[in-house]
């Protein structure tokens, strides 16, 4: 913690209960060697660059960027979308000052409580903060960003798509929710998906707007078109 205090640009002190409020230039804020804390969910890359777009306007950050010191490295475990933003900037000159809370002598447990805190109102999947996922988060991940990468024309960044839309995180949520209780893994369950998708196309659609129908018929997706939720019983063998 001492040396963030004394790098030039950085101004503030304590506020209690280990942690520490700082005003940090945005250059300095850049330099700093900060890791995304392990079990968080990666950032996505669409929500980083419209944070980006509005940086690189408005000259400012907005909320506060929360980071640990964790065996003796720095990771941010809450704002990684506006962490990542910043540093894919080409010019911070102009940037206002970075409000920073730094949570001193961390653990995982103390980071996962201040995590849940800030989350109380945010559904965050389950994976991202036990400490032992049955599930592979990297093969999730990568299942979420393939999905989403096929799927882009459903894709939406609101945090409540509307039928048949998706977001990353409601797909990250209902695939690991739905693999947890058919006990599969990543293979099996995109097996299962892909042969569930395909039978869906051939329902009956008569409780279907012709604006879901034609989305889904564009996209060759259906999974989303009657509910927002999996059932994971239709993925059963």
């Amino acid at each position: 913690m001492a040396f963030l205090t004394q790098l030039t640009g950085v101004s503030g002190g304590p506020h209690g209960n280990g942690h520490y409020v700082l005003w940090i230039s945005p250059k300095v804020f850049n330099d700093l060697p900060i890791k995304m804390w392990k079990y968080n969910r990666p950032p996505d890359e669409d929500r980083v660059k419209e944070i980006r777009a509005y940086m690189e306007t408005s000259n400012r950050m907005d909320g506060i960027v929360y980071l640990a010191c964790l065996d003796d490295e720095l990771v941010c475990y809450e704002s990684n979308h506006r962490r990542q933003a910043l540093k894919q900037m080409d010019d911070v000159t102009n940037m206002s000052h970075i409000l920073v809370d730094v949570l001193e002598n961390a653990t995982h447990e103390k980071i996962r409580n201040e995590f849940n805190r800030l989350n109380k109102a945010v559904s965050v999947p389950e994976i991202y903060v036990v400490n032992e996922p049955e599930i592979s988060v990297e093969d999730l991940n990568d299942l979420v960003k393939s999905f989403c990468k096929n799927y882009a024309f459903c894709k939406v960044n609101t945090n409540h798509p509307q039928r048949p839309h998706l977001n990353r995180d409601m797909v990250a949520d209902e695939f690991y929710r739905v693999m947890k209780e058919n006990h599969i893994g990543v293979d099996e369950f995109v097996r299962r998906l892909t042969e569930l998708n395909r039978r869906m196309s051939f329902r009956d659609k008569a409780k279907l707007t012709p604006k879901i129908i034609e989305k889904c018929q564009r996209s060759g997706l259906w999974l989303f078109a009657w509910s927002s939720k999996l059932n994971a019983k239709d993925l059963m063998e």
